[in-house]
């Protein structure tokens, strides 16, 4: 990983190492290793980690089911509101 610091702002790049060491999950293996963690520990934590992972995916699958359905009424609504044709305005059509 390289960080290039232009016009001597040591800080920029100090705040740019950082943001990319975090997104690397850099922080987090530290914190980790730190000290030790035995089998149940580890196990413990990733299943917290995988329920809350789980909570947030179905909180977005939620919100995208409820915005879906409002689309679908309104689709709806605007549809059978352009269906409606005045019945002096249809012609029929002879064989």
């Amino acid at each position: 990983m390289k960080i290039y610091v232009r016009n001597n702002d040591v800080s920029k790049a100090y705040r740019i190492l950082n943001k990319k060491l975090h997104l690397e999950g850099f922080f987090k293996e530290i914190r980790d290793k730190q000290f030790f963690k035995s089998k149940g520990e580890k196990k413990r934590d990733s299943l917290r980690a995988a329920k809350v992972r789980w909570a947030k995916k179905k909180k977005l699958l939620e919100i995208n089911f409820e915005k879906e359905e409002r689309n679908q009424f309104r689709n709806r609504k605007k549809n059978t509101q352009q269906r409606k044709v005045p019945t002096y305005t249809q012609r029929k059509v002879s064989k």
